[in-house]
Formats: structure tokens, C-alpha cells, sequence
């Protein structure tokens, strides 16, 4: 059998160790992104004073679960233009509170005492898992999404308002007559006006970057608009008396001015009780109606309080201050006053509709003033939007804060795992192509080797021609037949043993010569065959004096085996023969 040859093995192995590496890495890899998943990390910090107490910056509780609730991740998805589900997203949110060391060992300090313990955490972190589908820098921006939405919401909620609707957006889909509409779009004008004065005010030297509008540049395109825009619009509609269906328009303000009528009347009355009351306002009247509001042992707190004055109905049934009885009655007596100005507006308004002669009095023109002013504001709407939003972000990063930037880890490190994969795969294939090779080579043994002289026997002789002659041989190939001529007298003087031994020993000798030759066989009848390719007649005639040479030194040290043999070879080159077959008749022919 062959000797063991590891480079041997690699080498003619070397496309299955590829391939085994390949696909055991390919294999891995799969697998462990299989078992993949991204994580998203973050820290915040609340930082307004009330913390300490659980409270928000407007002393309502604070609700971390707010941070994954349906309003912030909604708008976390549709700022990315994804296409998921918000319960999705939300069940892979993680918010964990850091609560430092100290704080556990009073909690259970006090836990061991039977005392209560309370503490609030300022610091969270945040994490959002995405799965093996997803990548890492998806992960980052879901999160990233994520706390900017709830910096919005949480600066919305608690640190600012939102500004007013935007009524005007909604002419265009109702059957709003052309004065009813100048009404909307002006009373429209003025709550955004208002409320931009009282940005202009708080915040004069705020600039959004997204808009790169001040709240005073705003607030004079509002001006303009309630100053100029809105009064021509008026002026038009009333001037003609424009209308799309008068009659209907004249039952409207009738109803609305009827309306007006019951809310003054009840004003009034709830005017008359307050006024009542604050006249009446001594201790000496108030325990005199009712049973002493304070026990003797209760602490001053610096105002008397009036306490269930049950005799004007259930209206004033609380428990009030003196302070509040006037702020009450001063928003009554306004409420009072801007109902019969409202009141005044409209019968004004229905005196000029009351006499017109046609039900219909439509202009192009005045719908195509409302559509370009509607128009107008809903765009200008959107840049007062925007920059609130972006005012709330600002007021909110006092109060809310990112200790550190997002970090994207990955749970399992891919290229590590690819990495072993690939070194682990190629270790088993060289295993396996040396464990095929080597069971190779005792196929071959077992099949193919002679067991006396230890070469290929006739049938792996047979091969090799069948495999020699599918193709032209090449210059310089040579085919060398050695024949032992004493085999048969040895066996039939000395028996089979001795030829065996003969055998033997000339089937080491050629094999040991023929190593850098190329194949040599046993082909039986004590035939030896050689096939040697780019060996000259040169390289043949130096192999047949070294085997002459050995085979002397053995038959001197031998007494009754003694080695005599017969040579002959062809040359293709030489005897211009390409074909196996051809030129091994050839050297037959010349050893008879």
C-alpha cells in the first residue's frame, strides 16, 4: 500500500476541502443570521425639578410607558415611510429604569424596617430590538424616531400647548354660505394671531430652523392677512350681497341671534347669584347661612372659603374663595359682553341680506378669493406648525435629555462566527480528504496491487493502457517491458516459495528505480511494465544500467536465486508511434 503522504492527500483533495469549507461557512452564516437580532440603545434624563417626585414639568405624574405609546410610535413609522404595525413596533421597546446603587441599599434598608421607600428615577434607557429581517442601522433609526416623537409629545403634553386648529381647512367641505365663510376664515386669522403674539412675546429671538421664521415674522404675515385680506373679502360679500341661498342664510343668524338671547339670560342670572354672594361676603354672613366653615383647630391658610351655598343650586355647590367669586364674575359679565357684541354682528349682518330680492346672488370672484385665502392659510399654517413643533423640541431639551447617542450592537457577531465557520470547516475537509484519500489508497491495495511484488497488478495495468489509450501520446513517452527469464525454473527446481521471493525482491528494485519515472505494474508471467512519460531513450538506457547494476549487486550476494532478465523499450518519438497499443506491440516484438 501506498505510504502515507498528507501533502499528497491535501493536494488531491483540495476541491473537496474547498467546497466542505464553503458550504459549512455559507451554512453558519445563514444560521446566525437566523438568530440574529439588532439592538438599539439610548440613555434620557428628566431633568425638571419635579422629577424627584415623580411629576411632570406640569406636576401631572410622569408615565414612561408613554415613551412606546401608540401616538409616538405612529409617528415614528410614518416619519421613516414605513409599512408596519404599531403593535409591531412597540412590543420590541424597552424602557428600564437606572437606579443607582445607593438607592437599593436604602430600599432595602427600609424594607427590613417595615418603613415605606419611594424613589423616582430621572434616567432610562432605551432599547429597541429589530429581528434577523431587519439591519442595524434600521435599528438605529426606529430608535432614533422613536425619541424624537416622544420629545415632541412629551414637550406638547407637558412643557407647551399645541397651537389651535386650523378651522379654515374645513370651508371647502361644508355648504358654507360666503359670509359665514369670511366669518370662519376671520375668527381663524385671529386665534392664530393670538397665539403667535403670545409666542412673539415669550420667545422674541426663537428662529426655527426648519422654516427659518421667528414667531414675529409669522405674526405680521398673520396682521397682514386680518388687516387687508380678510376686511376685502367682507367688504366684497356685503357690498353685493352675495349669497348662495338667502333665505336660509337669513334663518341661520335669526337662530344664532335667539341663541345669543339664552345665553345672555342665563349669564345674567348666574351673574345676579355671584353678585350675591360677594356683597354678603363677611364671617359674620357666612355664619350666619351656613355652619362654620373651619373647625376652631384648623390652621389659617390667610382666606376665608365660602363652603356649599346650597341655596343657589347646584351651580355654587363648591368650595370656593373670595378670590375666585370675583374672578367668576368678571369672566360672566365678558362672557356677557362678547355675546351681545356677537349678537349686534350678526342682526347687522342679517339687515343687510334681509332685503334682497333674489335667493341667489352668486360671484366667481368671491369663491375664488375664499379658495386662494383658504389656500393661503393652510400653507402658512403649516410653517406656523413646524416651527411650534420645533419650539416645543427646544423648550422640551431643558427638561428631557440624551445622555449619550444611540449604540447599535448585534447579538451575535457574524464575522466571528464566519470566521471559526471557515477555520472549522477547513480542519474537517482536511480530515475528510485525508481519511477519502487514505481509504483510497486501500481500495486501490486491496484491488490493484500485486501481493508478492507490492506494484500495480494486471488489472490496474489494464487502467492504465484503457486510460492511455483514449488519448494520443506525447513526444518522448516510453513503454518498457522487463521479463524475469528463470521465474518458471526457480518455481519448478526450488518451489513457489523461492519464486515468490525472486519476485519480491525484483518488484522492489523496479519500484525503487521507477519512482521518478512514472508507473511501473506487474502484469503477471513474471512481466513488469513500464510506462514513462517524457523519459528519452537516453533516460531509459540510464534506468536499465542502474537496474543492471542492482540486479548484479544481488545476484552476488545471493547462492541460488539469481536474477536473469530480459529488457526491451520503445520510444514514440523514436519509433513515431502516438498509440499505447501500437507501441506496445512494438516492444513486445522486440523482446521475442
Amino acid at each position: 500500500m501506498k505510504e502515507f503522504q498528507l501533502l499528497r492527500y491535501l493536494s488531491k483533495g483540495k476541491f473537496i476541502i474547498l467546497i466542505v469549507a464553503l458550504l459549512g461557512a455559507v451554512a453558519v452564516y445563514f444560521y446566525a443570521g437566523s438568530q440574529q437580532v439588532y439592538t438599539a440603545t439610548t440613555v434620557i434624563r428628566y431633568a425638571n425639578g419635579a422629577i424627584t417626585d415623580g411629576l411632570t414639568p406640569n406636576g401631572e405624574k410622569l408615565d414612561v410607558s408613554e415613551i412606546y405609546s401608540s401616538t409616538v410610535i405612529k409617528g415614528a413609522i410614518e416619519d421613516l415611510g414605513l409599512n408596519c404595525s404599531v403593535d409591531e413596533v412597540r412590543s420590541k421597546v424597552k424602557v428600564t429604569p437606572i437606579i443607582p446603587e445607593e438607592e437599593e441599599e436604602k430600599k432595602e434598608t427600609a424594607i427590613s424596617k417595615g418603613e415605606e421607600y419611594s424613589y423616582f428615577p430621572t434616567d432610562y434607557v432605551i432599547t429597541y430590538e429589530a429581528d434577523s429581517e431587519k439591519s442595524m442601522n434600521y435599528a438605529g433609526n426606529m430608535l432614533d424616531a422613536i425619541i424624537e416623537n416622544y420629545y415632541m409629545f412629551y414637550s406638547e403634553k407637558y412643557v407647551d400647548q399645541l397651537i389651535l386648529p386650523n378651522n379654515a381647512s374645513n370651508i371647502s367641505s361644508n355648504d358654507y354660505d360666503y359670509i359665514e365663510c369670511a366669518e370662519i376664515l376671520q375668527q381663524t386669522v385671529k386665534d392664530i394671531d393670538d397665539y403667535l403674539q403670545q409666542k412673539k412675546a415669550s420667545y422674541p429671538d426663537f428662529r426655527a430652523s426648519a422654516t427659518g421664521y421667528t414667531f414675529t415674522d409669522l405674526e405680521n404675515i398673520y396682521s397682514y392677512i386680518i388687516n387687508h385680506k380678510v376686511p376685502h373679502l367682507y367688504a366684497s360679500i356685503l357690498q353685493n350681497k352675495y349669497t348662495k341661498d338667502n333665505d336660509l342664510l337669513l334663518k341661520k343668524q335669526q337662530k344664532h341671534i335667539e341663541d345669543l338671547d339664552i345665553s345672555i339670560q342665563n349669564s345674567r342670572q348666574k351673574a345676579k347669584k355671584l353678585k350675591y354672594l360677594i356683597d354678603n361676603y363677611s364671617e359674620k354672613g357666612i355664619n350666619s347661612s351656613k355652619k362654620a366653615l373651619q373647625d376652631d383647630s384648623d390652621e389659617s391658610t390667610g382666606s376665608t372659603i365660602i363652603e356649599d351655598v346650597d341655596h343657589y343650586g347646584d351651580e355654587l355647590n363648591v368650595i370656593t374663595t373670595y378670590d375666585d367669586l370675583i374672578q367668576a364674575y368678571v369672566q360672566i359679565n365678558q362672557s356677557i359682553k362678547n355675546d351681545q357684541i356677537d349678537k349686534e354682528h350678526t342682526k347687522y349682518i342679517r339687515s343687510v341680506f334681509v332685503d334682497n330680492t333674489n335667493n341667489r346672488v352668486l360671484s366667481k370672484d368671491v369663491e375664488t378669493e375664499i379658495d386662494t385665502l383658504v389656500k393661503t392659510l393652510n400653507d402658512e399654517y403649516k410653517i406656523v406648525q413646524a416651527t411650534a413643533r420645533e419650539l416645543n423640541e427646544f423648550i422640551g431639551a431643558d427638561y428631557l435629555n440624551i445622555l449619550n447617542s444611540i449604540v447599535t450592537s448585534q447579538k451575535v457577531n457574524t464575522k466571528l462566527y464566519l470566521a471559526l465557520a471557515l477555520v472549522f470547516f477547513l480542519f474537517f475537509g482536511c480530515v475528510g480528504a485525508v481519511v477519502i484519500g487514505r481509504l483510497k489508497d486501500f481500495i486501490e491495495y486491496i484491488i490493484y496491487t500485486d501481493k508478492t511484488t507490492k506494484l500495480p497488478n494486471r488489472q490496474r495495468c489494464d487502467v492504465q493502457l484503457n486510460g492511455l489509450s483514449e488519448k494520443e501520446l506525447g513526444e518522448q513517452f516510453t513503454c518498457m517491458i522487463l521479463r524475469l527469464d528463470n521465474l518458471k525454473e526457480l518455481n519448478d527446481t526450488l518451489g513457489r516459495s523461492a519464486g515468490d521471493t525472486l519476485l519480491r525482491d525484483f518488484g522492489e528494485m523496479v519500484k525503487t528505480l521507477s519512482r521518478n519515472y512514472g508507473f511501473m505494474g506487474f502484469n503477471n508471467g513474471g512481466m513488469f511494465m513500464g510506462l514513462f512519460e517524457q523519459c528519452p531513450a537516453t533516460k531509459a538506457d540510464l534506468f536499465l544500467d542502474m537496474l543492471d547494476k542492482s540486479v548484479k549487486e544481488y545476484n552476488e550476494k545471493q547462492i541460488e536465486l539469481q536474477i536473469r532478465y530480459s529488457a526491451a523499450y520503445s520510444n514514440s518519438t523514436d519509433e513515431e508511434t502516438y498509440d499505447i497499443r501500437k507501441l506496445l506491440r512494438s516492444t513486445f516484438g522486440k523482446m521475442n
